[in-house]
């Protein structure tokens, strides 16, 4: 693989993810999440923060590498 494919696969994948991870913030801000994450209407305390963290993270993943595989199939 050359350098200028693996820019290419890079960028691709960081632009899924970040689209991934936008999507996922704007269902969970839909769905009210922020809110009580933001206004402390559920407790948990510094959990929830990492709840999000990571549901938002894994949203990004998901989309990036569902891209990558798109476009090695293509």
């Amino acid at each position: 693989m050359r350098a200028g494919d693996r820019r290419q696969v890079v960028r691709t994948f960081v632009w899924w993810f970040n689209i991934g991870a936008l999507t996922t913030l704007s269902v969970l801000m839909v769905q009210g999440g922020v809110h009580d994450l933001l206004y402390g209407t559920r407790s948990g305390g510094a959990a929830a923060y990492l709840t999000f963290g990571i549901t938002i993270l894994g949203g990004g993943l998901l989309a990036g590498c569902l891209a990558l595989i798109m476009n090695r199939l293509r």
